[in-house]
């Protein structure tokens, strides 16, 4: 789709939008109308020529025209699709929920951002959830939302999440496409971690091999607050994840851990930011790839610490495991220092499953097909660990299992 394509689309979908939302939705798409592209900064798609994979999208809708699987969990859910709410189960009375569309002046405000994915965002945002969790609790189960893609078109949807003073809560942003759908995912969530508050969020990337995924995740750390991200894209045609982090006050810790699984000819664009704009803060990254067929992977993890924030404690990690000599993986680990008392380090390692490792486990009696199950999935799993809440990842470890098992020669995984 060019730019005359995605601007006829949106304008179609404001036929039944009215107020404040028409208008910030006709303004943005006005604004992505005249510049298109153009605001992507180069430095951070440098490997991912966005515009390019829009062009590449089909003109025709390809519908799934069959039955929608049922993707029911035990997990509590709110589900959405294509854009659009399609129900709720069995949600948490220490949770409530309200529409981004019926609410949406209540939120506006935290529309800042003006690059081209952004604007084009906001000129087809749909509806979403404005969750706020009570102070004071622990939330034991998590929260997943879904969101089921089936038509070949622009989605939108857009998530707000308020977790309260001394308030621990898990929450998994699931998306699933079926069919051969070409289609365009452009997703924003924003996350305020109060006081004293525990918050996990799981972004899970279930893609199909003619769609594009941009998501973008922006969190806001208060004191003695902690945010952990896990980000796993287990399959897509273009998958690109923007994470920021920002740590604001003393004691605010924030996590970022990412797994991502390519082949064929996916590509997946992991992007990550963590601000400390505080003295007494605390961060750890760590990023995994498993890459096969003629598939691409990047990372771009920047570590950036501002003036006067001393006696901050940040580390970073990127490893990355290729299965064939056509894969390819671009690794920029960075740090932006401007204070004296700190303690940071980072590094970046790519190559093939250990022929000692593999030896290692024939020698006790172990086939090689499986000693090299046992090694990736080990592998990948070590970012699912990350995951604190044991609901949460059993889930998205079954997610991680199922797509090694189908995208990659590694044996079959028990």
């Amino acid at each position: 789709m060019n730019i005359e394509i995605l601007s006829a689309i949106a304008e179609k979908k404001l036929e039944h939008i009215n107020g404040s939302l028409l208008d910030f939705r006709k303004n943005h798409l006005d604004q992505f109308k005249l510049n298109g592209f153009q605001e992507i900064s180069k430095d951070s798609y440098k490997f991912t020529n966005i515009e390019s994979f829009f062009k590449e999208l089909s003109y025709a809708p390809e519908n799934f025209d069959s039955e929608v699987p049922d993707f029911k969990s035990t997990i509590p859910t709110i589900t959405f699709l294509d854009g659009e709410f399609f129900g709720s189960e069995n949600l948490q009375p220490e949770i409530s929920i309200k529409m981004v569309k019926s609410h949406f002046n209540e939120v506006k405000d935290l529309f800042t951002t003006t690059n081209a994915l952004s604007r084009l965002h906001h000129a087809f945002l749909q509806d979403g959830t404005i969750i706020e969790v009570a102070r004071n609790s622990s939330v034991l189960r998590p929260l997943r939302i879904l969101h089921i893609l089936t038509k070949s078109t622009v989605s939108a949807p857009t998530n707000i999440i308020i977790v309260n003073s001394n308030t621990k809560v898990s929450i998994i942003e699931e998306t699933r496409v079926l069919g051969a759908t070409s289609h365009a995912h452009i997703a924003e969530t924003y996350i305020k971690a109060h006081q004293g508050s525990k918050i996990e969020h799981i972004s899970v990337l279930v893609e199909n091999e003619k769609g594009i995924n941009h998501s973008t995740i922006t969190a806001q750390v208060k004191q003695d607050a902690s945010f952990r991200s896990v980000i796993v894209s287990a399959s897509g045609m273009m998958n690109r994840k923007n994470l920021s982090i920002n740590l604001n006050a003393p004691g605010a810790h924030g996590e970022s851990h990412a797994l991502f699984l390519t082949n064929g000819s996916e590509h997946c664009d992991i992007n990550t930011e963590i601000n400390h704009r505080c003295e007494d803060t605390t961060s750890e990254q760590m990023a995994k790839g498993i890459l096969d067929g003629e598939s691409k992977g990047i990372f771009t993890g920047k570590i950036h610490i501002f003036p006067r924030s001393q006696r901050v404690a940040s580390s970073q990690i990127n490893k990355n495991l290729l299965l064939s000599k056509r894969a390819q993986v671009h690794s920029q680990p960075q740090l932006e220092i401007f204070a004296d008392d700190v303690k940071c380090s980072h590094g970046s390692t790519t190559g093939q499953l250990s022929d000692d490792e593999v030896f290692y486990f024939e020698t006790r009696g172990i086939p090689m097909e499986r000693a090299r199950n046992l090694l990736a999935l080990g592998f990948g799993l070590e970012v699912v660990q990350k995951i604190e809440n044991q609901e949460s990842r059993k889930h998205i470890q079954d997610i991680v299992k199922n797509k090694l098992n189908e995208k990659f020669s590694i044996g079959d995984i028990k």
